[in-house]
């Protein structure tokens, strides 16, 4: 019984760095740290090889403003945004900073999304809203 028990936590341990590829770098790249208690943080990235990084910015700024982002600062120069929402009910804000840099002909573009202490926020919500926030960025 305990060899089964030291098998199975074994291989859990073994299987916990395999993931799975999607082919998708918005999926394949997002990650979170924190947890509900101390907060948590999302972050993807993704490289966009035929949009040029000020094509890129501009896409992200407008995005943005379509998802009810209200934009803090943008730095064109440096490809920096950052911007909040409100959160219902709560006198707290949800920050996300984009970061674009350029790469070759192309772009590679960084959402950092923060979620508070006691705000509950799905991984696979945030990673599907990355993804779809992305595709408006290429566009």
């Amino acid at each position: 019984m305990m060899i089964r028990v030291l098998a199975t936590l074994l291989g859990a341990v073994a299987l916990q760095g395999c993931a799975t590829h999607t082919g998708k770098q918005c999926e394949d790249n997002f990650t979170t740290s924190g947890s509900f208690l101390t907060g948590k943080s999302f972050t993807t990235t993704s490289e966009l090889p035929t949009t040029a990084p000020s094509i890129a910015f501009t896409n992200a700024y407008k995005m943005l403003l379509r998802e009810s982002f209200h934009v803090e600062s943008a730095d064109p120069q440096r490809g920096l945004i950052s911007a909040y929402q409100n959160v219902n009910l709560s006198s707290k804000t949800a920050p996300l900073n984009v970061i674009i840099e350029p790469v070759g002909e192309g772009s590679k573009v960084t959402f950092i999304f923060a979620a508070a202490a006691g705000l509950y926020t799905p991984e696979s919500g945030a990673r599907d809203k990355f993804c779809e926030m992305l595709g408006q960025v290429t566009q």
